[in-house]
């Protein structure tokens, strides 16, 4: 597994190829406000959109499910990853 990155690092790279959070946040449809909080390290990304932003920025290992995924369904999903 690779490692997780920090939040500096993620800014970073961000810069380096022109990208912002208004970007992240369309490309990823969440809102602008969540993008910004887990950039500034405001937001760990415990749940919903603030770990999905975390989890694809490479802040936190996880997995990411829809929204309409039962539970049972998440929880092996969880267990088989």
């Amino acid at each position: 597994m690779a490692s997780l990155l920090q939040v500096e690092e993620v800014r970073d790279r961000l810069a380096r190829i022109g990208k912002t959070a208004v970007d992240v946040a369309g490309e990823l449809d969440v809102p602008v406000p969540v993008v910004r909080g887990v950039l500034s390290g405001k937001l760990k990304g415990a749940r919903g959109d603030a770990h999905k932003v975390a989890v694809i920025l490479g802040l936190k290992d996880g997995i990411i499910v829809a929204d309409n995924t039962p539970l049972s369904e998440a929880m092996r999903i969880a267990k088989a990853n």
